[in-house]
C-alpha cells in the first residue's frame, strides 16, 4: 500500500536518516528471506518486476561493489554479465538505464578471457539502441546508419557458443522487425533455428522456443492471422514459456492475434489465467504494453467502463506522450472508446487533435497510415448522419487497416462502422 512518510516520521519522533535506515534494514531482511546469499537470483528476481527497478539498479550496485573488492576475475566477469542479461532481457525499454548497461559491458570485456566477449556486448548494446529508437519512432530516420552497425560486427564467428549464437541473431531480428521489413526478419528466424539447432543445452532449447513464438508474431505482421496463431497455439501453453524473460511480451501479441481472428475466449483464457490483469490495488505496477492490451480486451468484450479505466492509466504510465508507439495506440483507443459508447461528437473533435499531433511528428496522411484512423472516423460519422457509405478512397484506406500491425484496429474501425 502507499504510505506517508511525513506523517510516520513526525507519529514516530524520527528523522528522515532514522527514517531510511529502517526500510533499508527492512528490505535487507525481506532479500535474505527470498533468497539468502544468492545476490544473483535476488537481481535476477527485481530485474523482472517492474515495481522493483530502482531496488534492482541500488542492489546491483551494492553486490558490485563488495564483489569488485573480494571476487576473483572469474566471479566478476559472471557478475557483469549476469547483470547485462538482466537489463537486456528482462526489462522493457522504459526501465533500461544504458548507461549502466554500457558500464557493465565495459567492466565485462576488461576481465572475461573469451574472445567472443566484446561482439557478445556488442549486440545486446546495439539491439538496445535500436529499441530505444524504436520506441521512440526514430529508427525510421537512420535504418542505414544503424543497419552499417549491425555490418559492421562482422560474421557470426565459427567457434561462437550458443549465448552468442543467439545474440547474433536476435539483434538481427529485431532490427529488420523494428524497420518493418518482416519478410527479412521472418528469413533470418529461419536462419537462426538452423544454427541453434546445433547446440543441445537446456538453455538452447529456451531461446528456440523464443525464436518459435519470434516467427509467429512474425506471420502476424505479415498477415499470415491464421498461421500466427495456429504458431502461438503451438506453443504459448506450454509452462516452460512462463520461464522466458518476455512471457508477457508474447502474452500480449497472443491476444491480439486472437482479437483479430476471432478467438476472443482463448484471449480471456491468457488475460484470466497467465494473470496479466492483477489485483485491483496493483493495476499501478503493470506495464504499457501491457495495459494497452487490457484496453483492447474490453473494447472487444463491450466492457467499455473497464476499457475506458486502462485507457487512462496507459495515458498516466506515458507522461507527455514519451513513447510515441504507446502514445498513438492510446489514442486510438481512446477514439474508439467514445465512439462506441455513443459520444461520437466528442470522438470525432479528438480527431482533429489527434491528427494534429501526428503531423506535428511527421505522420501526415502523406508520410503514414497512422492518421487514417482518424480520418475514417470522422468520415464515418458524417455518413452515417446521412445514410452515405464510404468512399472507394476511404473503403481502400479501410482495407490498409486489416493487414499487418494495423489489423486489430482495423477490427475495431469494423466494430465501430457498426454502431
Amino acid at each position: 500500500k502507499t504510505f506517508d512518510r511525513d506523517e510516520i516520521q513526525q507519529t514516530l519522533g524520527i528523522t528522515p536518516t532514522h527514517f531510511d535506515k529502517i526500510t533499508s534494514q527492512l528490505l535487507s531482511r525481506c532479500y535474505e528471506q527470498m533468497y539468502g546469499k544468492d545476490g544473483l537470483q535476488l537481481l535476477q528476481f527485481l530485474s523482472e518486476r517492474a515495481a522493483f527497478v530502482k531496488h534492482y539498479y541500488q542492489e546491483m550496485k551494492r553486490q558490485m561493489l563488495h564483489l569488485e573488492k573480494t571476487g576473483n576475475s572469474k566471479q566478476l566477469a559472471a557478475f557483469y554479465k549476469a547483470n547485462i542479461n538482466c537489463i537486456h532481457y528482462n526489462m522493457p525499454i522504459i526501465h533500461k538505464d544504458e548507461a549502466v548497461l554500457n558500464m557493465l559491458a565495459d567492466k565485462y570485456v576488461k576481465v572475461e578471457r573469451n574472445s567472443n566477449a566484446r561482439l557478445l556486448v556488442a549486440c545486446k548494446q546495439l539491439y538496445v539502441q535500436i529499441d530505444k529508437l524504436f520506441a521512440a519512432a526514430q529508427i525510421r530516420n537512420q535504418p542505414d546508419e544503424q543497419w552499417k552497425k549491425i555490418e559492421a560486427l562482422g560474421p557470426l564467428p565459427n567457434n561462437a557458443d550458443e549465448e552468442l549464437a543467439f545474440a547474433y541473431y536476435w539483434l538481427r531480428i529485431y532490427f529488420w522487425g523494428a524497420v518493418e521489413d518482416f519478410a527479412n526478419a521472418f528469413e533470418v528466424t529461419l536462419e537462426a533455428i538452423k544454427v541453434l539447432k546445433h547446440y543441445k543445452s537446456s538453455y538452447n532449447q529456451k531461446q528456440l522456443l523464443r525464436i518459435e513464438l519470434k516467427q509467429a508474431e512474425l506471420l502476424y505482421y505479415l498477415s499470415r492471422f491464421d498461421e500466427s496463431f495456429k504458431g502461438f497455439e503451438k506453443w504459448i501453453r506450454k509452462p516452460v514459456v512462463e520461464e522466458l524473460p518476455d512471457a508477457s511480451y508474447y502474452f500480449t501479441k497472443y491476444i491480439q492475434i486472437c482479437l483479430i481472428t476471432g478467438h476472443a475466449k482463448q484471449a480471456g483464457d491468457i488475460i484470466y489465467t497467465k494473470r496479466i490483469l492483477p489485483l485491483e490495488h496493483v493495476h499501478e505496477l503493470m506495464l504499457p504494453r501491457d495495459i494497452i492490451s487490457m484496453a483492447k480486451f474490453f473494447l472487444f468484450s463491450n466492457e467499455y467502463d473497464r476499457a475506458f479505466e486502462f485507457i487512462q492509466l496507459g495515458f498516466e504510465k506515458n507522461p507527455k506522450g514519451k513513447y510515441f508507439q504507446y502514445e498513438i495506440e492510446l489514442r486510438h483507443l481512446q477514439t474508439a472508446y467514445f465512439y462506441l459508447t455513443n459520444q461520437k461528437p466528442l470522438a470525432v473533435q479528438m480527431c482533429n487533435k489527434h491528427i494534429k499531433y501526428l503531423r506535428s511528428h511527421n505522420y501526415g496522411v502523406r508520410q503514414s497510415d497512422f492518421p487514417y484512423f482518424y480520418v475514417l472516423t470522422k468520415s464515418m460519422y458524417e455518413k452515417s448522419k446521412k445514410g452515405k457509405t464510404l468512399t472507394a478512397k476511404e473503403q481502400a484506406m479501410l482495407q490498409r487497416y486489416q493487414l499487418g500491425s494495423y489489423a486489430v484496429y482495423g477490427k475495431l474501425l469494423l466494430k465501430m462502422l457498426e454502431a
